[in-house]
Formats: C-alpha cells, structure tokens, sequence
C-alpha cells in the first residue's frame, strides 16, 4: 500500500483544518474557567473545534466533562489509543508571523501550537481518517483523545481515566515528541522556590510566562537609578529601556526554549540577577544568577547522569519579585538513577530558598524489544525511509507517563523541533503529509498486532 499517495490526498484538507485549529488560541486562562471550561474559554473552543472535525467526518464524540474530547470509530476489537493535546503555552515575544493566524508561506504553517501539539494531531487524525475511508479498520478500535491540560500537568488526562474511565488501550502513542519513537523519558518534578528577602531598591520582577520554557526576559522596576543604567548601557547585554523620568524599567532579554532542553536557551532572570547582583553588592542575587544560569547544575553540585536517560536538568521558568519577596518556578528533570530529594536538598542549601513541591511524575523505561517499541519504529523506518533510526529518550514529558501502554511516538524530526515553545512556532508541509503516512501504516499495523 502506497501510504504516501494516500496521505496527499487529504493535503488540502489537513492543512485548512490545521490553520482553524491554530487559530482557536488555546493557553490555559484562569480568567475565564467555568464548570464546561475547567482550562477557560481558550481551551474549550479548541476542544470543540477537534470534536467537531471528528463528527463530520464520521467518528462519535465524547466532550469528557470539558477535560477532554475523544473521537473513536470501530465497532468491535482491541482498542489502539491516540493521545494528544490541543492546548498551548502563551505565545510570548519576537514572531514575525501572528501566533494566532495559521499562516501559509512557502511549504511551511506558522502559529502556536504548529508542531506542539495541533499539526501532530491532525496528522494522526487523518491517518486515522484515511484508514477508515478506505475500510481498513477492522477488527479494531481506534480512540484519538485530545487533551486540554498537557501544559500544565496532564490533569486532563489524568481526569479521563481515573474520573470519566476512559479504557486503556492495548496498545497506544502520543504525536507528542521526536521522530522515531521515545522509548524513555526522565523523571520529572515540579517546585515553587521562595525567599524572603528585601532587594530595595528594587520594587518588582516579573517574567516567564510557564514552568516548562527557559525564562526569555524579565522586567525588572526600581526608583530612578542613572548610575545602574549606565553601567548596563557598557555591559552588552541585551535589554529594552521601558523607564521614563521617575522610575528605571529594564527588560532583560534571553531566548526561550522548552523545559526539557533549558541548555537549549539563555535564561533571562540569570542574566538579570548576576548583573543586578554586581551592579547594587547584593552577593546572593548574583548567587542565585549563577545558579539559573547552570541547567545541568555544574554551578552548584547538582549535575548528576544515568545510562538511559542521561542528566538531570534545571529549567527556571517563572520568575517574580514584590514585597512579599522572591518566588521562582523549578522544571526539574532526572534519570533513573538519581536520587532526587538529594539534589533538590543541596540547591535549597547553596541557593537558600525553599522548595514547595507542586508536581511529581516517574521516569518511564519501555522494553526496546516489546512488540509496541518493535511495530511503531517498523512503520516509521519503512515510510520514513529511515532504515537504522533507533528509539531515544528524552527529558521531555508526554502523555505515555499518564496512558497505560503507550510511548510517544513522533512528530518532530531530526533538526526540525518546529521551535516548539518558541516564537515563530512552525511545521512543515511535507513533514505533516509525511506524518499522516507515517501513522496511517503504524495505527494499522498496531491494529493487526492486537488482533
């Protein structure tokens, strides 16, 4: 079966419903949270924008309490499950391109949410479509559940299968990582970091948006100080002069890059308090620049690897200052072999701040010769013509830590990340089509796996 003649077929299809979907702006919004919108309106228009695709085109809807939406089609058979999300981190600083518009240019769509994680699900989604079309489910189930929380935690999908008993699939992926298949992913945790401290004459810092991106600036508010500001001008670094003639107001600039890969970007509040730090003599300000500034730990005794899944990481997202004092989020990622409250016990020590536990989630290790590993890098070596491509792990984590029998399995490949989590999100055309063949060959072959 030519998979990718198949796929090309529905190229004008996917890509259009691809451009709505990007352009239903789905970050979590506390603001407009209500019992059908437990993640605000945002989210709950993106989640019944993919459920009505679904019932157009043939496949029963479950809205799952808002949590999520669950398309399935199949009357009989062992179940094969597709777990995704259709919400999205905020859309931050520098696109060139609106992140809300679905824009075409060139073989390429730009908007949040282009490669994380809408384009992957509509590739699975058609793949899943085009198999149904053609007959070729049968005697099997295909579910593709679609998540409205990934961000933040995964509660939606924690909520569809503890509360609204979703049925665990025999076997499943998530269109949610890297080309070919995640057989791994670290451990990963989540911290508030507090300090009561008095950082006069600074008055506020906020920035960062969410925990699981590098902070890319911050804005940093203090009474009218020429002198700071001039040593600044001298410093290279890169900033925006937002003060006027009572108050200084500098936003340091960094880069972002997703929590997993926190070395990947430049970290705009360790930039800002090792300057700050030197610039006012506040020595454990410039203590702690050092410390954000280190996102494997080296700085401070907590670099730490394991065989499978490599080092432990430090990612710190959100930053903010006022009266109250200081408060920083903490995206911390391990391997198997780490003792965890080891490290978190000695950043407390050299950093002097308290760690308040928000999240814990456990590594995931899959057999590399499990039939689920075996059949999904099989059809991905066969479509993609990648014939020696071998199973990774990652710091990231998908939705396989929360769906029984599943790994993530695509859609970003080799040198392609679709700046995910960044400005100027994107995918490409030829790499969705390819997607859709991809997963057409894999949902079908997992199919008669199950059997």
């Amino acid at each position: 079966m030519n998979y990718r003649k198949i796929a090309s077929k529905y190229r004008k299809e996917a890509l259009l419903a691809l451009q709505k979907w990007i352009q239903c702006a789905s970050p979590y919004d506390e603001a407009t949270v209500k019992k059908d919108a437990p993640y605000g309106e945002g989210v709950r228009k993106s989640l019944r924008y993919f459920g009505e695709l679904g019932r157009k085109n043939g496949f029963a809807v479950d809205w799952c309490d808002g949590y999520c939406t669950e398309l399935s089609f199949g009357d009989k058979g062992p179940l094969i499950g597709i777990y995704g999300h259709g919400d999205v981190v905020p859309a931050g600083d520098g696109w060139k391109h609106k992140p809300y518009a679905g824009t075409y240019e060139d073989g390429v769509i730009y908007g949040r949410g282009a490669t994380d994680d809408k384009g992957p699900m509509i590739a699975a989604f058609y793949a899943t479509k085009a198999l149904k079309d053609l007959g070729l489910i049968d005697g099997f189930r295909v579910k593709i559940v679609c998540g409205g929380d990934e961000e933040r935690g995964s509660s939606c999908l924690k909520h569809y299968f503890k509360e609204h008993k979703g049925e665990a699939p025999v076997f499943g992926f998530t269109p949610d990582s890297d080309w070919p298949l995640i057989y791994g992913e670290k451990g990963m945790r989540g911290y508030e970091l507090t300090l009561p401290l008095d950082l006069s004459p600074i008055v506020a810092m906020e920035g960062g948006s969410v925990p699981n991106a590098v902070c890319d600036s911050l804005l940093v508010t203090m009474a009218k100080n020429p002198s700071l500001e001039r040593k600044l001008a001298s410093s290279g670094i890169s900033y925006d002069d937002l003060g006027n003639e009572v108050l200084t107001m500098i936003r340091f600039k960094g880069k972002s890059a997703h929590g997993s890969t926190p070395e990947l970007g430049t970290n705009a509040a360790g930039i800002a308090f090792r300057f700050l730090g030197e610039a006012l003599g506040k020595k454990e300000v410039r203590n702690l620049g050092e410390i954000i500034l280190s996102p494997d730990g080296a700085s401070w005794g907590g670099a730490h690897s394991s065989k499978e899944l490599g080092k432990a990481t430090y990612n710190y997202g959100v930053v903010r200052y006022d009266a109250k004092g200081l408060s920083i989020s903490l995206d911390f990622r391990f391997g198997e072999e780490c003792d965890p409250d080891a490290l978190i016990r000695t950043l407390k020590e050299k950093s002097g701040m308290e760690a308040k536990s928000l999240s814990e989630h456990h590594h995931l290790l899959f057999d590399k010769k499990s039939p689920l590993v075996k059949t999904l890098l099989s059809a991905y070596r066969m479509e993609a013509r990648d014939y020696f491509a071998k199973p990774l792990a990652i710091g990231g984590g998908t939705y396989a830590k929360e769906a029984p029998n599943t790994v993530a399995f695509g859609a970003c490949f080799k040198g392609r990340d679709g700046n995910m989590h960044g400005a100027e999100e994107y995918i490409l055309e030829k790499d969705l089509l390819l997607d859709i063949a991809i997963y057409m060959r894999a949902i079908l072959a997992l199919g008669k796996k199950a059997r």
